[in-house]
């Protein structure tokens, strides 16, 4: 397929049927991830630490709160995706050089529907948060989702900022998705659960935005200067914060257990560090 000089495909799929406009994840799997490995890897990056933080500042492990995690995670992501979906289609025409992830069937489909795809989502996130309202019409709980609706102007700025800049919201954005699943259950004992939570991902993602290549800034530079170099850095990133982290946790006799995230994110970054010096799985670094 031809492309213009001044376009950068990064098609994730073969195909993407038009339906993915209208059912939560089916967009960010088809656009945005593409190969099984990589849906994998989001659970890891993603499900794994906003669950494992859930439960923990909750304090068990039960039924109640997988229903609550799975209506959470139903109404954040289906609302960070619709971000997504207007960062591929309206955001990139102001752009110079925009990364195309859709094919022209598919813009020429959404330019078209585009009002009722959003309607269609935003009436979804509007029920499921109702639902959760209605099940637990608590402080905290209204305070999550006012924290789920803020995603909407968060990533609306974040795609209207089309610059160098913008990337300075990128770390709001990141754990705009992540700290919903832990504001149901926070208190004055557990609330460093927060700080644990973006540490496991946000805070990484967040350094790797300033180091992409149109918008590279100098000290990042140093760290990560080209695309290849983000899988050690990745690794170096958990190894330093369990370095740094396991001692003053002994040291202040606290749990390891909040750690363990990390550890395993760590672990995993290894092993994908190790793999990709022999193999580069599909879709590696692109996303």
């Amino acid at each position: 397929m031809q492309t213009e000089p001044n376009i950068r495909p990064r098609f994730a799929s073969e195909h993407i049927p038009q339906r993915v406009f209208y059912i939560p994840f089916a967009y960010y799997y088809r656009v945005r991830l593409g190969t099984p490995a990589k849906l994998l890897s989001w659970g890891l990056i993603y499900l794994f630490p906003t669950a494992f933080y859930a439960c923990l500042a909750a304090g068990e492990v039960s039924l109640a709160i997988l229903y609550n995690y799975i209506l959470l995670l139903l109404a954040v992501f289906t609302l960070y995706e619709t971000g997504y979906i207007y960062n591929d289609t309206f955001a990139t025409r102001k752009e110079a050089n925009p990364s195309i992830r859709l094919y022209p069937d598919n813009l020429q489909y959404f330019y078209a529907h585009y009002r009722t795809i959003i309607a269609v989502r935003i009436m979804l996130v509007i029920c499921v948060l109702v639902i959760l309202l209605c099940l637990h019409p608590t402080p905290l709980w209204w305070l999550t989702c006012f924290s789920v609706l803020l995603i909407a102007p968060i990533f609306y700025a974040y795609n209207l900022i089309r610059n160098r800049y913008n990337v300075f919201l990128y770390p709001l954005l990141v754990f705009s998705r992540y700290i919903p699943f832990v504001i149901p259950y926070l208190n004055s004992n557990n609330i460093q659960y927060i700080g644990w939570l973006f540490l496991s991902f946000p805070l990484l993602n967040a350094l790797e935005r300033f180091s992409m290549p149109r918008y590279r800034y100098p000290l990042i530079r140093c760290l990560i200067p080209n695309e290849e170099a983000k899988s050690l850095f990745r690794t170096g990133y958990y190894a330093l914060i369990c370095i740094v982290a396991t001692p003053v946790l002994l040291v202040s006799h606290s749990s390891l257990f909040p750690l363990m995230p990390i550890y395993i994110l760590g672990i995993y970054r290894l092993l994908l560090y190790v793999l990709t010096r022999f193999y580069t799985p599909k879709n590696y670094l692109k996303g």
